[in-house]
């Protein structure tokens, strides 16, 4: 029998992107409310394990941490629901370092979602856009330098390219198609992404934010089919972890002490769960 997900909080809105940080925060979105909450995942009380947040506005989705103590931020300026916030964005991304948020607006952006550290230095995200809100370009996964400012499409040609993550050596990218089902795999080269292929169909799990483990196994937040769905590497399905029936889990990542604690955000409730017994990689 599965370990039951223990809760670490809830009642936090509409949560999303959840990072760890190496000083024992973990950080997630709420993107209905226009905030990024720190948790304390060793809180006896989860009503209670929120210890601050901060007000990034608009509907802040994806968070990304790099090793200079950076937080960034998929901002989709309430593309996907309206968030309370009067704090005005646009749609790009943004910079938590402390309590400071810097906008990163990109003009061309149409509603980021999910993103993550390349090995390169440069911020890989994916824009998708949403029904809510029209837009001239096709959903895309772009590159974006933080020293340069320069940013790049580098793949136009998913249906709704949402969560991604790099494995271990860096050497290709994989992105969760929501509408296709289908976890895609790019190598990368350099700045670009090449040599598309379909890593695996997950069907019926509506698949959204990933993350790897240290023995390349892939962990994916399946929206539609309530569980985690674990890929190995090669693509077979070597695990199914449910979350609950009508749970909705939007996101994942590993957090604790060499990363042991694998942490699910779930849209009903607004709760954020784990469980131990993991080996993961940061996002």
């Amino acid at each position: 029998m599965q370990p039951a997900f223990r809760i670490l909080a809830t009642r936090i809105g509409f949560p999303e992107g959840p990072v760890w940080l190496p000083d024992g925060r973990l950080l997630v979105t709420s993107m209905s409310r226009g905030l990024v909450y720190s948790i304390d995942p060793a809180a006896a009380d989860p009503s209670t394990a929120v210890l601050g947040q901060v007000e990034t506005g608009g509907g802040p989705n994806g968070l990304a941490a790099d090793g200079a103590g950076r937080v960034y931020v998929a901002q989709n300026e309430n593309a996907t629901m309206q968030s309370p916030s009067p704090r005005p964005v646009q749609a790009g991304l943004q910079i938590i370092d402390g309590d400071e948020v810097t906008d990163v607006p990109l003009p061309d952006s149409h509603a980021p979602n999910d993103l993550v550290v390349g090995p390169d230095g440069a911020l890989w995200f994916t824009d998708p856009g949403t029904s809510r809100r029209p837009s001239a370009f096709p959903p895309r996964v772009r590159r974006w330098e933080p020293e340069t400012g320069r940013v790049t499409t580098v793949s136009d040609d998913l249906l709704f390219p949402n969560g991604l993550a790099f494995p271990a050596d860096g050497s290709a990218l994989f992105v969760a198609d929501s509408r296709r089902h289908e976890i895609v795999r790019f190598r990368r080269d350099g700045d670009r992404l090449v040599d598309r292929s379909v890593f695996a169909r997950v069907d019926g799990a509506g698949p959204d934010g990933v993350a790897f483990d240290r023995d390349g196994r892939l962990y994916i937040a399946a929206f539609e089919s309530d569980d985690v769905v674990v890929l190995d590497t090669d693509g077979t399905v070597a695990d199914r972890l449910s979350t609950g029936e009508r749970s909705r889990p939007t996101n994942v990542c590993f957090a604790g002490d060499g990363l042991t604690t694998l942490v699910v955000t779930l849209a009903v409730g607004g709760r954020v769960v784990a469980m131990d017994g993991f080996s993961g990689l940061p996002v």
